[in-house]
């Protein structure tokens, strides 16, 4: 039994991580009009390791966080993903972009295995597999492969949702600390794993209370951790708000509906980024909220459904927001929803125009454009 499961998970990494690189080569072809090795790996460093986020990733793993100067401002980014590199760096001979690459893909091949594992508490093989797929061809998730912290915090999410299904309360504080220390939205997972203790114990089972239960606080700790870096190189635990602001940002927290406006404007202003980045953000904003509330109807799991509608609310509370593909990647729910759909051909469906879409966006990001 243990070595068929084994097998499964195997058959799961490999199935998802093949996608990518199927898309990768297939792209190359089209792209250089031939396949050849050396093409290949160039392209894997030309847009896995070297543009916007990876950059700086590389530099915070190569110096750290500094105080002045112009990469000041890579305080933006939190530091476990490029603590990470440095360590596995190690192992690569002091080659920060290999570490990345293989810290990203190994991350994004065990968040599809737990993300399988997950959907198994509650679903057959077939529906775990269907939900796997989907995390695999969502249109902007070409950024599991290169030095970004997707494939890493999509892991950690994973498993401490997995960890407060499980009832272990150390598991989920470890998991959540972690994520929190990886990117905002980690600490996001406080909220289903306090109703879910709420629910136990105030609920109608009336379990007795216990202190590992405080384990869940470490969540919060995560984020607090990366307050105490900022007060530590500049005497003000908030100086990454600034940071942020400030070009080539120019994020601030603004209400929901204000930012979708400013996005259909933005797609007016930038028309060659209307469909790039602008209004495919809107559309996604619509599409999720839909599938929350088709989870809803069909009655998910209430901690997924709380989880994913913050994790919606907060990451769209940004303004001026050009990442939204990539940051939703990160609402598992909406994978755990869709895995639920009981017609067949609209997962089918589904996953064909979410396949094509992908691969659409991943073809252009290879070829150069500024998919964010």
């Amino acid at each position: 039994m243990k070595k068929q499961k084994w097998m499964t998970w195997a058959a799961v990494a490999l199935v998802s991580l093949g996608l990518h690189y199927a898309v990768l080569i297939l792209s190359q072809i089209l792209i250089q009009g031939s396949f050849t090795f050396s093409g290949f790996i160039q392209m894997i460093t030309d847009r896995l390791t070297e543009p916007g986020d990876a950059v700086r990733y590389l530099d915070i793993a190569r110096n750290g966080y500094v105080r002045e100067g112009e990469n000041a401002i890579n305080l933006v980014f939190y530091p476990l993903y490029p603590f990470l590199i440095r360590a596995l760096s190690v192992l690569t001979g002091g080659r920060l972009a290999l570490a990345g690459l293989i810290l990203s893909q190994t991350c994004y091949a065990g968040a599809s295995v737990m993300l399988y594992e997950l959907l198994l508490l509650d679903h057959d093989h077939q529906d775990a597999w269907w939900g796997v797929l989907m995390l695999a061809l969502y249109p902007f998730s070409m950024f599991v492969m290169g030095v970004f912290s997707e494939g890493l915090f999509l892991l950690l999410s994973i498993s401490c949702l997995y960890a407060i299904r499980k009832r272990q309360p150390l598991l989920t504080g470890v998991t959540g600390f972690l994520a929190a220390l990886c990117r905002l939205q980690g600490m996001l997972l406080i909220f289903p794993a306090v109703y879910e203790a709420v629910v136990r114990h105030a609920g109608k089972s009336r379990e007795k209370w216990s202190w590992k239960e405080t384990f869940v606080l470490l969540i919060p700790l995560g984020f607090c951790v990366y307050l105490a870096i900022n007060y530590h190189l500049h005497r003000n635990p908030f100086q990454f708000l600034i940071y942020e602001r400030d070009d080539p940002w120019f994020q601030t927290s603004e209400w929901i509906g204000r930012n979708i406006a400013l996005q259909y404007s933005q797609g007016h202003q930038y028309e060659g980024l209307d469909w790039i980045i602008y209004y495919p953000q809107i559309i996604l904003y619509f599409l999720a909220l839909g599938t929350l509330f088709f989870g809803a109807v069909s009655k998910e799991k209430t901690m997924y459904l709380l989880y994913g509608g913050v994790y919606l609310g907060f990451t769209y509370l940004s303004g001026w927001m050009i990442s939204g593909g990539r940051y939703m990647l990160g609402c598992v729910p909406l994978f755990l929803i869709l895995a639920g759909i009981r017609k067949t051909w609209i997962k089918h469906m589904l996953l064909l125009l979410s396949g094509v879409i992908g691969f659409g966006y991943a073809l252009l990001y290879y070829m150069g454009f500024s998919i964010m």
